[in-house]
């Protein structure tokens, strides 16, 4: 029997975080529950809602990490329009999401931002839940959405002007350089592997990033201070540090990584470690991390979320929260002493991934949110 339900993707600005919505109904149509269409969409999306200082703010800013999609009911003719904002920011929005979708899938939700918005926008506007970067290897129309980053990316840096062609070279550089980063996304496969923890290895490996913003410099400071702290507690145990990259500056030079940048390598690593480090993303976003963590089942020591997610991550069941140096040694120290807490902190953890964040499971939960009744 044929699903009666269909999805149209619209072809998004940005194939790096919108890839975890995709698998999911990817995988969403090979177990028969839904048909998905790919739509190349060339539109340039422009326009975001900011709340700055207490006060609501637009301006024509393209909001490339919301993506697009319908969901159409087959029996009854019924759409229902959507988009997923997977941004960083959790004061800004997309215009054209808020003014033409019924739903909005916030993943960095936050409610003292979202209650500055006009009434009829606050309704629409829900947590997302975490997500990563994956692919499903029942993918189909590639070439749409290169076709598609690459055309709407241009359109949005289209001013004809003497500089025309300039930034139209730097656009398909960087949107080839995208995709090209987008083949190399790992596998949904990977990360339903769980074959428990292994020895106290201690994980944290982080990235750095161009020093531009007091943010950036307060999460750099942050970092290394923690590296520092875990290879001088820890020296036997701590595996990680900073990520050599382009934005790698020379005064954390004494904190670079020992551990593979590669993700598959650095997959590797995470499945035979038992405890990991988190601390906040850009912006106080959800790191990728976090739900990688869950995904294996491992010992998670975190810094608050300041994210309101659908289901929260419980302190003692899920995880452990620090808020202090003091603090994170000494749950570190907790869980290295008390096996049968460690125990239950990863089961539960790979549990909450299976049930909150598996994309298959989370896009299903979503759909079925918005009809108000079950796919099958």
């Amino acid at each position: 029997m044929k699903p009666r339900f269909v999805i149209k993707i619209y072809t998004p600005q940005e194939l790096n975080h919108s890839s975890f919505v995709q698998t999911g109904l990817f995988e969403l149509e090979a177990k028969g529950l839904v048909t998905v269409k790919v739509v190349l969409d060339i539109q340039k999306r422009l326009g975001r809602y900011v709340v700055e200082d207490g006060m609501l703010k637009e301006n024509l800013m393209p909001h490339p990490k919301t993506s697009f999609y319908k969901l159409k009911n087959i029996d009854t003719g019924k759409e229902i329009s959507f988009a997923t904002d997977l941004y960083d920011f959790a004061n800004q929005f997309s215009k054209p999401a808020l003014e033409h979708c019924d739903f909005i899938f916030k993943r960095n939700y936050e409610r003292k931002y979202v209650e500055k918005l006009p009434d009829a926008f606050q309704q629409k506007i829900f947590p997302f839940s975490l997500s990563f970067g994956v692919s499903s290897e029942y993918q189909k129309k590639a070439t749409f959405f290169l076709v598609g980053i690459i055309i709407s990316n241009l359109r949005v840096r289209t001013k004809f002007d003497k500089l025309l062609f300039n930034r139209w070279f730097k656009t398909l550089k960087a949107q080839w350089k995208h995709w090209q980063h987008i083949k190399t996304t790992r596998g949904l496969h990977r990360f339903e592997e769980f074959n428990g923890n292994s020895a106290n290895t201690i994980l944290f490996q982080t990235r750095c990033f161009k020093e531009n913003q007091e943010d950036v410099l307060q999460i750099h400071q942050q970092r290394y201070a923690i590296i520092k702290l875990l290879r001088k507690e820890f020296p036997k145990h701590f595996k990680g540090g900073f990520i050599k990259t382009n934005f790698f500056l020379e005064k954390y030079a004494d904190a670079i990584s020992n551990v593979p940048s590669n993700p598959e390598e650095y997959l590797n690593v995470l499945k035979t470690s038992k405890i990991v480090i988190y601390t906040r993303g850009l912006a106080n976003s959800p790191a990728w991390k976090m739900a990688e963590y869950l995904s294996q089942g491992k010992v998670i020591i975190a810094e608050p979320l300041t994210t309101e997610l659908p289901v929260p991550l419980e302190h003692g069941k899920h995880l452990l929260y620090f808020r202090s140096e003091e603090e994170l040694l000494n749950n570190i120290k907790l869980v290295i002493n008390n096996k049968k807490l460690a125990e239950s902190l990863s089961v539960n953890a790979r549990k909450y991934f299976e049930k909150h964040v598996h994309p298959t499971n989370r896009v299903k939960q979503l759909l079925e949110f918005m009809l108000e009744k079950p796919l099958s």
